[in-house]
């Protein structure tokens, strides 16, 4: 049912864009937005925002439905409406802020450089993207979570042998109160240079063994050591330039075809929105291909690292059960949704992993 709700705001956003484009919408809000403010960096802003207003009204039945009912309909959600509704305003304050810069950088650059607007705006796309990796355990995390320190020491102590053994100096693991919102349990790696951290939900922590635990710690520490963060950065980044070139090519020959006052018109945006859509749809089984074989390094260098396979077989499936996930999801469904891959998968690899000069588990 999700992944039908998933790809029917695709569908309302492509019928979206369609009567933008098509149906002269996006040059009538342009009109709009230069009539109520005279100056164009205000006119776009203006441009932007209802463009948001628009998009957002469309799918906040989707987002209800997905984010608060379907949640709750399976007991994973602890949320009043409210305090949802909350979260998500959050979230769209953020994405449109940085939707205003983002849109600003570009359409300056469109209107300056138009022959090189699409280098400069994919090496501010790789800049933006650093600085929020760097931001994010101190500033974004924060707004919706809170921090707290790990109070068993038995666990602090095996965290640190972890990270004393693998010769890893990656500051301190943290706790944050996922028990608030839902039931779900999750551990992530985020931040670049001092800035990164292990972090750990209290629903992890409270409901699992030490062992347990040290093969989720472990796990992100493998990313860690394979700098998996700066890989994705690397690789987004040259997907992002490949778009934008081919945004460039189809833009310059759609100016008049949409009826536009150049590249660097306003009303041209949901043209980029949806060649870029359409670019990312299609990239979205490359990049959870490349995602999956991350994690999967991770799992092996968990595994290698604390030498505990029935742990981590332990824990794949208590997270399963847990958070409600498909040990075994159809194969489009792993391809298009699927950045890790699935749990029956990563306990085959476990229960087929041979530890050196040992056995494996039968």
């Amino acid at each position: 049912m999700k992944y039908r709700i998933y790809f029917a705001g695709l569908f309302l956003d492509a019928v979206l864009l369609a009567v933008l484009l098509f149906g002269g919408l996006s040059l009538a809000l342009r009109d709009y937005a230069t009539g109520m403010i005279a100056h164009p960096w205000g006119a776009g802003a203006l441009y932007i925002l209802l463009l948001a207003a628009l998009f957002s009204v469309l799918h906040f039945p989707l987002r209800v439905f997905l984010g608060y009912y379907w949640e709750h309909l399976f007991g994973l959600s602890k949320q009043s409406f409210s305090q949802w509704l909350t979260d998500e305003l959050k979230k769209g304050v953020l994405s449109l802020g940085l939707s205003l810069v983002l849109a600003a950088v570009m359409y300056s650059l469109l209107e300056h450089a138009a022959q090189t607007w699409w280098i400069y705006t994919g090496l501010f796309w790789f800049a933006l993207s650093f600085v929020l990796a760097k931001l994010t355990p101190t500033v974004i995390v924060p707004l919706f979570y809170k921090y707290k320190d790990i109070e068993d020491s038995d666990l602090r102590a095996r965290i640190k042998k972890l990270f004393a053994d693998a010769r890893v100096k990656l500051g301190e693991v943290y706790a944050i109160d996922f028990s608030r919102k839902t039931v779900k349990a999750n551990a992530f790696i985020c931040g670049l240079g001092g800035s990164r951290r292990v972090v750990l939900s209290d629903t992890l922590i409270d409901n699992y063994s030490g062992p347990e635990i040290a093969t989720v710690v472990a796990h992100e520490l493998g990313h860690h050591c394979h700098r998996d963060i700066l890989k994705m950065m690397a690789i987004n980044s040259v997907l992002i330039f490949s778009g934008l070139y081919i945004i460039d090519r189809i833009l310059t020959h759609a100016v008049s075809y949409f009826g536009l006052n150049g590249i660097a018109d306003i009303a041209g945006l949901p043209l980029l929105m949806l060649v870029f859509s359409v670019y990312s749809l299609f990239l979205t089984p490359l990049l959870n291909a490349v995602s999956c074989r991350m994690e999967t390094a991770a799992d092996r260098y968990s595994l290698e690292r604390t030498g505990d396979p029935r742990a981590f077989i332990s824990v794949m499936e208590k997270l399963g059960r847990q958070n409600l996930a498909e040990f075994r999801p159809d194969k489009w469904i792993e391809c298009f949704f699927y950045d890790h891959p699935p749990l029956a998968r990563r306990i085959a690899f476990a229960r087929e992993y041979r530890p050196e000069g040992g056995e494996g588990i039968t």
